[in-house]
């Protein structure tokens, strides 16, 4: 059949489709003015979605841990785990939607984590079923419990407030500098030694009792005078501060020392009060200014932010669109009553007996209702205790005169803070002058209430923060340290901005490629209505704008535009037919209509299977497959609608007809047809170079590094500072600032090695320290750890998000070398589902001794690997303990008991509740202990008196029991309720979990062999979630092939034709693995997304392809014909739609982030190839399967 017959027999078939069909298409271009309100209403209601639809960074992941904790104060970390622990893991484990239990038993807490399974649709139904199995509870040991259970552990907060004080001002520093040379000159003209003198001064704000801070000055002064090096001391006082002047030779830095030596060693302080100044060391008067200035303390005290705050968060707590807010790093007040034994003694009073003393006179009670006169008058007894100087005026006894003895005769009444402190807030940030300054902060968590937008809570926070800031002091600092909002919003903007990037490119690509602007205008107005009407179905399918959803309609754009570039060119066809443009504009693509429609099911069968993926990884990518469904189905509906309509008005007949005959012959078109015929004629040599293509491709892509989930390109990071086990608070907050100094020591070296406009960078804007335990959850995967002494945990934020993965490993390696005796770990935050440590085993078993002899081998073996750092196991190393070993004979003849021993020393040594003092909303505890001078020694213990509970018997500690030393496993963890170490390792910069892995894995599997009967050892970390989801993606790869192949039988009506598809499918899905080894990036979890999707992309291109040849064979055209014919047909629209897509990555492959690029090269290689693989070898396969193999039937007409 010549050219013209063929055009002929299709101008027949196009005449009866004229006269008979009516379908949408047809009736969008003749019912104009219907179809422009539809076009109008689907513009609104697409600009309504994208403003209504609620705003993330990220897809929700819902946190399905809890946390269990129960007390036992003084009991060591095996009998918690014996007689507590367990218990509760025992009650968790009933409920059958737990996957995992794991817990920590240390010194007087158990702590138990539970995680509930992934597919959990109702997390509080299960929680709550977990918290009343726990209220079941009633066999725990006597002192123990109750057990805490802590639902919203979970909760992220959405804005992260830190509140801060500022430091001290100018007017102060010079009022105090001269009060503090006067008093050193004026002690200096008495003294009576010339050597060199120095003065220790302690600066303190007027919240502080002066008197107590005279008693610690004489302490001192009596320390100081007795040192070797020291002579002729005095001590000076004036209001605000107290201090030791003396001759001495000792240098600035050794008389710091002794000052904390004396703290901590002669009156068991970590600090001398949280409020006080740190301390100078003056030589000169003159010099006084200077010295306070740069070791000037917080302007405000802890009580004083506690009611800042307090205000804080009462106003924002009262917006509609916060549920909560929470309040980190508040030191709660105390009141202590120091006594002394002796000195009790002498008056006849128990330390026991003062709670009974103090809630005689501190009563609460009504004193009852007086009717009279026919009213009611309420009788209000005074006596509640409202200051500490009425606790000390309470009268205790009565002296052997009959004079009265009261409490503060007997006990110092001390107000201070908790003592020593459990918790401490930081916040380093640069001043107005830029340098940095460090100062006690509390941080306020605020949480969005649910379904409501990010962006309207962030513009209801910052009005409500503008209102409550006029009742707080101007100097009053207040940082967003964590800023959801902002996040979002920069996320949505860069995401938004990559699109319509894409949207350009797209155009200009359709522009190139139809050479005509008719054509392409009519492809740059159908991607905005199909955009709309994504946006529309987006909001009634309730899909969120995130980087993911966002991110998808760039993946979809080369598909959307897929059906619009194939109506416009069918449409442009019918019109060089002679068609008129009202007719052309439906009749182009109804003739593909069903050609479209089965490469729009294949693309979405294609994508919808991910939907199947089970768990937190399933729920992260959730969002795609929906939004690339909705598109389509948006794309197939335009394409058969607007597109007809907007076509009847804008695409316009050629001026000059080309005969089919002469199109075939001339430029690009002959060249192809020369090409692709050489091809189908020498067609098992071009399989065989195409198969060997094929195999060297796949052993490239073998060379592919292996990846889970890439970091998150944040403003944040954070850095967890471990001490060992018995670290005090101290110790922990003086490596915390150290760690702080050396962080911005490295970000101001890196602000000068990459300037801007040739100045230094000012790179850090921020690190907030929480001393003592983690902050508030910031973000979905940073859970936080509960308050532990030895904790430290560093929120670091910076200026720019582009720096902060060129900054951790430079601050990882910078605290690694610099600061000793601790462990500390740089991390950046995870997206997807998070996976912590990246390379760690665990070893269960339940011998101590057993489970660290193999931590060591695993350990070892780590080490051995190259690239590794930081290698260590999460159990710790043993710590020192007292034990008081009670003589059970000598215990009863005095007529004690062990409980009486233990109560004694617990309440000497921590003190005790005795009362509390109501001042406004706080309660303040009133807490009796020992004097400070007679608890701070080891030895001291033995000094105690015992206090029997039953009688006034009074006994020395050292008569019923002697002190004894050990060590003693301070934490023992648990999982699935069997004791189990957990081994990890930090891969260096540069190299892949997978790749540590995989060398170490040989010797790892060879301990496994020659374990202990009854131990076991896994592989964690990202080998083990990459494990579990890789596995998913493998069933959703099987469903998504068998999903096509049912949709290329039930189209072709033929179950061979299908496999000159999938033929064709290795070849895209090596080329994408070529392109990740070219451009160094991983084979993650989106990479592996990204080569599945492509199968769609390649089979819809094909289908279509198909459609021509099978038209072509019924007009009776030879098979050689047909497949020319297809191929030059579907040239234009494959190279327009492939041109499109891997463009409209590009803007996703340079804005999107880590996380999405192995995803887009991955795509962009495939498309690239199988652009080839549709226009050239299809042909080559069809052919080999009609002429050689015979399985697919051709009948010659």
């Amino acid at each position: 059949m010549t050219p013209e017959q063929a055009e002929q027999a299709e101008r027949e078939r196009d005449e009866a489709l004229v006269r008979h069909k009516h379908n949408t298409a047809r009736y969008f271009t003749e019912k104009r003015q219907v179809a422009w309100v539809f076009l109008a209403f689907t513009l609104v209601w697409g600009v309504y979605g994208y403003f209504k639809m609620p705003k993330a960074k990220d897809p929700v992941i819902a946190v399905r841990v809890a946390v269990a904790t129960c007390l036992w104060p003084g009991a060591e970390a095996e009998k918690i785990e014996q007689l507590v622990t367990r218990r509760i893991e025992q009650k968790i484990s009933e409920n059958a939607s737990v996957e995992k239990i794991e817990s920590i038993s240390r010194t007087s807490l158990s702590v138990v984590y539970v995680t509930l399974k992934e597919d959990v649709a109702d997390r509080a139904k299960e929680f709550d079923d977990i918290q009343g199995r726990l209220d079941t509870i009633r066999d725990l040991p006597s002192g123990a419990g109750p057990v805490q259970f802590l639902k919203d552990f979970g909760d992220t907060a959405t804005l992260m407030l830190t509140v801060a004080s500022p430091p001290a001002n100018d007017v102060e520093l010079e009022l105090r500098s001269r009060a503090v040379a006067r008093a050193i000159e004026d002690v200096r003209a008495s003294a009576s030694s010339s050597e060199p003198r120095a003065t220790v001064v302690v600066s303190f704000p007027p919240s502080i009792n002066a008197t107590s801070m005279q008693r610690l000055g004489d302490q001192a002064l009596r320390f100081f005078d007795a040192l070797p090096e020291t002579d002729d001391a005095h001590f000076i006082q004036s209001p605000g501060f107290i201090g030791v002047d003396m001759a001495t030779s000792l240098d600035d830095d050794t008389l710091l020392r002794h000052l904390r030596a004396f703290a901590q060693d002669h009156l068991s302080l970590s600090e001398l009060h949280p409020d006080v100044w740190r301390p100078i060391i003056v030589r000169d008067p003159k010099d006084v200014r200077a010295r306070l200035t740069a070791n000037a303390g917080d302007r405000y005290s802890h009580r004083q932010l506690d009611d800042f705050t307090d205000t804080i968060q009462r106003h924002l707590q009262r917006l509609p669109v916060v549920s909560k807010v929470t309040r980190t790093g508040v030191l709660p007040e105390k009141i202590f009553l120091e006594y002394s034994q002796e000195r009790l003694a002498s008056y006849g009073v128990q330390a026991s007996g003062l709670a009974n003393l103090i809630s005689a006179r501190n009563i609460t009670a009504p004193g009852g209702i007086l009717e009279m006169g026919g009213k009611s008058i309420t009788i209000d007894p005074s006596g509640e205790l409202s200051s500490e100087r009425e606790l000390g005026d309470i009268v205790a006894t009565t002296s052997t005169n009959g004079t009265p003895v009261y409490l503060r005769d007997m006990v110092d009444v001390r107000r201070d803070y908790q003592s020593p402190p459990r918790f401490l807030n930081y916040l380093d940030a640069r001043n107005a002058q830029g340098e940095f300054v460090r100062n006690r902060a509390i941080t306020l968590a605020v949480n969005m209430r649910q379904g409501e937008q990010i962006d309207t809570f962030g513009h209801s926070v910052s009005e409500e923060l503008a209102h409550v800031q006029r009742l707080l002091p101007e100097d009053l600092v207040i940082r967003r340290t964590s800023d959801q909002p902002l996040q979002v919003k920069e996320n949505v903007d860069l995401f938004m901005s990559s699109l319509y990037e894409a949207i350009i490119l797209v155009v200009l690509v359709a522009l190139i490629g139809f050479w005509e602007w008719r054509t392409a205008l009519l492809l740059a107005l159908s991607i905005p209505i199909t955009l709309a009407m994504t946006f529309g179905l987006m909001h009634v399918f309730g899909v969120d704008l995130q980087q993911i959803s966002i991110a998808s309609l760039i993946i979809a754009l080369g598909l959307l535009v897929d059906d619009p570039v194939v109506a416009s060119d069918a449409i442009k066809r019918s019109l060089s037919m002679g068609w008129k443009p009202r007719i052309a504009a439906w009749l182009g693509p109804t003739k593909l209509a069903t050609a479209i429609l089965f490469a729009t099911l294949t693309n979405i069968a294609a994508y919808l299977p991910f939907l199947t993926l089970p768990g937190d990884t399933g729920k992260f990518i959730r969002t795609l497959p929906i939004v690339l469904t909705l598109s389509l189905v948006a794309s197939r509906v335009v394409s058969m609608t607007f597109i007809p309509l907007l076509g009847s008005a804008i695409l316009r007949a050629p001026a000059a007809q080309t005969p089919a005959s002469e199109q075939k012959t001339s430029g690009f078109a002959r060249r192809y047809q020369q090409v692709v015929g050489w091809a189908i004629d020498h067609r098992l040599l071009v399989v065989g170079v195409a198969l060997l293509v094929l195999i060297v491709g796949a052993l490239v892509g073998s060379r592919v590094r292996s990846a889970f989930f890439p970091k998150d390109l944040s403003y944040l990071s954070y850095v967890d500072v471990w001490l060992p086990e018995d670290a005090t608070l101290t110790a922990t907050r003086d490596t915390a600032r150290e760690a702080t100094r050396i962080l911005q020591e490295v970000a101001e070296e890196y602000g000068k090695a990459h300037p801007s406009d040739g100045k230094p960078r000012q790179v850090l804007e921020s690190v907030t320290e929480f001393i003592g335990g983690g902050g508030p959850r910031f973000w979905f995967s940073v859970a936080p750890e509960l308050q532990q002494l030895n904790y430290a945990q560093l929120v670091i934020q910076v200026r720019d998000k582009e720096d902060t993965r060129m900054l951790v490993p430079l601050f990882q390696d910078a605290l690694s070398r610099r600061i000793a005796g601790a462990r500390i770990d740089v991390r950046e935050l995870e997206t997807g589902k998070p996976v912590g440590i990246p390379v760690s085993i665990r070893v269960s078993g339940e011998d101590i001794a057993v489970l660290r002899d193999i931590a060591e081998q695993a350990k070892a073996i780590f080490r051995s690997v190259p690239g590794t750092a930081r290698t260590r196991d999460d159990w710790g190393s043993d710590t020192f303990s007292v034990k008081l070993e009670v003589d059970p004979d000598r215990a009863n003849l005095a007529g004690v008991t062990n409980l009486d021993v233990a109560t004694s020393s617990a309440s000497a040594m921590n003190g005790m509740t005795v009362g509390q003092l109501r001042e406004g909303i706080h309660q303040i505890d009133i807490v009796a202990r020992l004097r400070a001078e007679e608890r701070a020694q080891l030895g001291d213990i033995e000094n105690l008196y015992i206090s029997s509970r039953s009688g006034p018997q009074k006994v020395p500690l050292r008569q019923v029991s002697r002190v004894a030393y050990s060590l003693q496993t301070e934490k023992i963890r648990r999982r699935n309720q069997f004791r189990t170490i957990t081994i990890s390792t930090f891969p260096q910069q540069g190299v892949l979990a997978s790749e540590v892995l995989k060398e170490a894995r040989p010797k790892l599997d060879e301990l496994q062999q020659h374990l202990p009967i009854g131990y076991t050892l896994e592989i964690g970390g990202e080998a083990e979630e990459q494990k579990k989801s890789f596995a998913s993606m493998v069933v959703v790869l099987g469903m998504l092939i068998v999903a096509i192949y049912v949709a290329l039988v039930i189209q072709f009506k033929n179950a061979v034709k299908p496999l000159v598809v999938f033929a064709a499918l290795p070849f895209g899905a090596a080329a994408a693995l070529v392109s990740l080894v070219i451009m160094g990036a991983p084979f993650s979890f989106m990479a592996f997304l990204g080569i599945i999707s492509l199968m769609g992309v390649i089979v819809s291109h094909i289908i279509v392809l198909f459609d021509y040849i099978e038209e072509a064979h019924e007009r009776g055209e030879s098979l050689r014909e047909s497949l020319l014919d297809a191929g030059l047909h579907r040239l234009r629209p494959v190279l327009v739609t492939v041109g499109a897509t891997v463009l409209g990555l590009i803007p996703l492959a340079l804005h999107g982030g880590p996380l999405w690029q192995p995803l887009c090269y991955a795509q962009i290689g495939g498309l690239t190839v199988a652009t080839v693989l549709t226009l050239l070898l299809v042909p080559v396969l069809y052919t080999l399967f009609v002429r050689d193999l015979r399985w697919i039937h051709w009948e010659e007409h």
